[in-house]
């Protein structure tokens, strides 16, 4: 089956205001190191496993284009050594604005590079501020321009609306400039505080308060309308993909967890699932370093590494569980009855049939017209997701 690799880069010049993921900032001077231990990383994996079908890399961050393309075709390297490619395969690079050049983006795509993730979350500048990023709305111009003349032909925005000083107007004009800008896909999410955030920080001492529910439902009911009046179809409850007859614009990779597929997790933080087993790396640089320097370390099965701080098997009832939580994330396609009868041997009327009937009733989900049978979200469960999935945990 085919595989996806996700790979984590930590590093960041600078950490966001409301951002909780797994970054460390000052510490560039373990680059080199870091980059020695994901391709050990790789290796082990791949000699565990040779030749795995790849159709799709993920270099998530973190801030990813901190990192130097020779290091990069290091790792590309490693991967075509130990792993069987797909012609087409999407190579997809995590960016910020604010890192960015030509001379950058051109050695990217010269490597194999065919996909980029600008992390712009807003093109307001007050935004800009308030959230603590290190670009400018010319940045993100700059970096579109630098793309496109590299080559690159499959861009992805990311934005944040639900921001605690934001109204709907001003998400309204974030949301117009980033469709001038003509990417071929968006990510937009609503904001979450996070614990541990300075946004949390300021919450808690009541300098800022959670967006008003309503008002983020209607950013999230216009951001749905504008962009399919921009021919952009929804495919996930957070992604849109811009419409053309000869090519399908929709993020591989993601695809690949939405639709329950295997995939490995490589680096600091990083999460995989294959073989049965749910996998994740220890969190930090150093502790990641010094797991992968080791040079006698314990014989872990298939998808196993040293790296690891959790390998536990997936039982079937928790896998069946998980794949109709991110298979019903797609707006339109759903979850197939006939894939689900095929990965498990039962129906999923059989195993969720209070489930299914009871959100049905409540006009969350409905059965999609057509030969083949699936279970998919209605314009209302859209705006009430969460409440889908947790019928299924």
């Amino acid at each position: 089956m085919d595989h996806s690799l996700y790979i984590h880069i930590p590093f960041c010049r600078h950490r966001c205001h409301y951002c909780d993921f797994n970054t460390s900032t000052g510490q560039s001077g373990l680059i080199p190191a870091y980059i020695e231990a994901l391709i050990k990383e790789l290796r082990i994996v791949s000699l565990a496993k040779p030749n795995i079908p790849i159709h799709s890399i993920y270099f998530g961050g973190g801030t990813p284009s901190l990192i130097p393309a020779s290091m990069y075709e290091k790792i590309l390297n490693a991967i075509k050594a130990g792993f069987k490619l797909s012609s087409d395969c999407e190579i997809s690079l995590e960016a910020n604005p604010g890192t960015l050049n030509q001379e950058y983006l051109t050695g990217l795509y010269g490597l194999g590079f065919n996909r980029i993730s600008i992390g712009v979350q807003s093109l307001d500048p007050f935004d800009l501020v308030r959230l603590d990023r290190i670009h400018s709305i010319w940045d993100v111009l700059e970096s579109v321009r630098y793309a496109r003349f590299a080559g690159f032909d499959n861009i992805n925005l990311d934005l944040i609306f639900g921001l605690p000083w934001q109204d709907l107007e001003t998400w309204r004009k974030t949301l117009l400039r980033a469709i001038d800008l003509s990417p071929e896909h968006f990510s937009i999410y609503s904001l979450i505080i996070e614990p541990g955030t300075p946004l949390f920080n300021w919450y808690q001492k009541g300098l800022i308060k959670q967006q008003d529910q309503d008002l983020e439902a209607d950013m999230y009911e216009l951001t749905i309308d504008t962009l399919k009046g921009s021919n952009y179809g929804h495919y996930e409850i957070s992604n849109w993909a811009k419409k053309d007859q000869n090519r399908d614009f929709r993020c591989r990779h993601n695809l690949q967890y939405w639709l329950g597929y295997p995939y490995l997790g490589i680096g600091a933080g990083a999460h995989g699932f294959s073989n049965g087993f749910r996998t994740i790396n220890t969190l930090t640089i150093h502790d990641y370093i010094e797991r992968m320097s080791q040079e006698n370390h314990m014989p872990v099965p298939f998808p196993g590494t040293p790296a690891q701080i959790s390998m536990d098997a997936i039982d079937l009832k928790t896998q069946m569980s998980d794949f109709m939580m991110v298979g019903l994330r797609l707006v339109k396609e759903g979850v197939s009855e006939r894939r689900f009868s095929k990965l498990f041997g039962r129906s999923m009327t059989e195993i969720f049939s209070q489930e299914i009937i009871r959100l049905i009733d409540q006009g969350l989900i409905e059965w999609s017209e057509g030969e083949e049978r699936k279970l998919h979200l209605t314009r209302r469960g859209i705006f009430l997701a969460n409440r889908v999935f947790m019928a299924f945990v």
